[in-house]
């Protein structure tokens, strides 16, 4: 089994999403696997009947599209920088945070570089479309392989 998600974490180094320490057995960063991101995704765009999932489902209906991780993922840096700066208020402006969703856009491209690495993060936006589809709560993920041979 590649993924466990019941030991998913934050990196130490950094704020970027990673899991189990950020390594696999294999050796592989696992990069887009945290908890915080896939609760975060299904909540977003599949919870409620006015979802965005739910309203375009030829969109979001077999994959969560990158753009829809991406801005997720610049949602939780938006609450890490409150955290960082001790329960503040920190506005979302596009002035400050377009360039961390343009940053983190090109960090999935660059796991696209790796096969390995775009089989495992196209893997979990798949997963979490049908997690998001199926209504289903993300902490009752159990794992599973992507086979590369």
């Amino acid at each position: 089994m590649l993924f466990d998600p019941t030991k998913l974490t934050i990196s130490p180094q950094g704020w970027w999403p990673q899991y189990a320490n950020g390594i696999t057995k294999l050796g592989h960063t696992n990069n887009l696997a945290h908890p915080a991101l896939s609760g975060l995704v299904v909540e977003l765009f599949y919870t409620g009947s006015n979802a965005v999932g739910n309203l375009f489902p030829e969109v979001f209906a077999n994959e969560v599209p990158r753009a829809a991780v991406a801005l997720t993922a610049t949602v939780i840096k938006l609450a890490l920088d409150e955290v960082a700066t001790e329960g503040k208020e920190v506005t979302f402006k596009r002035d400050v945070y377009a360039d961390v969703y343009v940053d983190i856009m090109g960090l999935m491209v660059k796991c696209d570089t790796s096969p390995v690495h775009c089989a495992k993060t196209k893997a979990l936006r798949v997963h979490w479309a049908k997690i998001g589809r199926n209504g289903g709560d993300v902490s009752t993920m159990t794992g599973f392989d992507v086979d590369l041979d």
